[in-house]
């Protein structure tokens, strides 16, 4: 229960933030008359001319919660305009802020803290995981050095058995031949179970050199030794280091158009923070499909399919590419997006 009230807090805290961000961002109000009550200055509309403020004001105690409805749910048709179009036109909807049409449409900005916010508070309601998994971690990893540990164990009952069998004197030479072949072949096996030991001792850090903590770092290490603990600390600082996925992006994404004078950073951070935005509201709608069993093998594939779609989309447009030239860079889009995710992960983890 208190983690479901939790996670809707966290949810209003990300609306709370976004209509921070744009406060008066092009709305209609009601037409003022007389002085502004905060500059003195006349008012002949519904915002001052000289400082901004809204012409009307509410003075009520109901006026509190029309005004946490009116900044939580942002109900005065922006917010419809922006997602559809975000959804189904989402290279055109970027192309159009980026020129200047921007009263009619919730910023990117606005967009990509309330979708964070929503995407934690969805993953907090839906999922199990949290501190208690440390202990279980180290248990999963008992038990799988234990099943490894009987697997090599059959290994070499194997490899003695075969041994022994040819060491029988009178035996053929054909049989010879194919015990000879078995025994290769089980040295192989072993030797694959032996790696795979070794492997395991250097990810978790158990080696006689320190394992992965000595060469890739501290966080590496301890998310391969208890990986439910690294994915609480994933899920606990996410969303709080969100604005790190749209810094790692923008460079990779500058390399698509190297030197280009038609496109300048504004127009690739413009472009990243409405996609991650986007991604960000579909992952939340995957989760509550999964919470609720309506997903599916068909819809998960579906969703994936309609995420590769909407990215070309995006990029077609916002970029205005022929689509030749979108299919040459779509796969290293694809691929800086990885390199992005994995990046921002490694950020969170070290974070944590």
């Amino acid at each position: 229960m208190t983690g479901g009230i939790e996670a809707a807090g966290d949810a209003v805290t990300g609306a709370m933030l976004a209509r921070a961000v744009e406060p008066s961002h092009g709305e209609a109000q009601q037409a003022g008359h007389g002085a502004c009550l905060n500059c003195g200055a006349t008012l002949e509309g519904p915002y001052c001319a000289q400082c901004g403020q809204a012409a009307h004001l509410h003075r009520s105690f109901s006026a509190i919660g029309h005004d946490l409805a009116h900044g939580v749910l942002h109900l005065e048709g922006k917010v419809f305009t922006t997602l559809p179009e975000l959804a189904l036109r989402p290279g055109k909807l970027t192309r159009r802020y980026v020129h200047g049409e921007r009263a009619k449409f919730v910023s990117p900005f606005a967009l990509f803290l309330f979708s964070a916010f929503l995407m934690y508070a969805i993953f907090s309601l839906t999922s199990h995981h949290g501190p208690e998994g440390e202990g279980k971690g180290v248990q999963m990893d008992a038990g799988a050095r234990a099943e490894l540990t009987q697997e090599q164990a059959k290994a070499d009952a194997r490899i003695r058995k075969i041994e022994a069998d040819l060491a029988e004197p009178g035996i053929s030479q054909g049989r010879r031949e194919s015990l000879a072949e078995k025994l290769d072949e089980a040295r192989a096996e072993r030797d694959g179970l032996t790696l795979a030991g070794n492997l395991t001792d250097s990810l978790t850090g158990e080696g006689v050199n320190g394992g992965v903590a000595k060469t890739v770092g501290k966080a590496v290490s301890a998310a391969a030794k208890n990986p439910d603990l690294a994915y609480y600390k994933l899920k606990a600082n996410a969303y709080k280091f969100s604005w790190a996925l749209i810094l790692i992006s923008l460079p990779f994404l500058w390399l698509l158009f190297p030197f280009s004078r038609r496109f300048k950073i504004y127009d690739h951070a413009i472009y990243v923070t409405y996609s991650i935005a986007f991604m960000s509201l579909l992952f939340s709608l995957s989760m509550l499909l999964t919470a609720m069993h309506v997903a599916s093998g068909l819809i998960t594939f579906g969703l994936i399919l309609f995420a590769a779609w909407h990215m070309y989309r995006q990029f077609k447009d916002a970029y205005q590419l022929s689509r030749t030239g979108t299919l040459l860079r779509l796969p290293l889009l694809y691929g800086f997006a990885c390199v992005s995710l994995s990046l921002f992960f490694t950020f969170v983890a070290m974070m944590g």
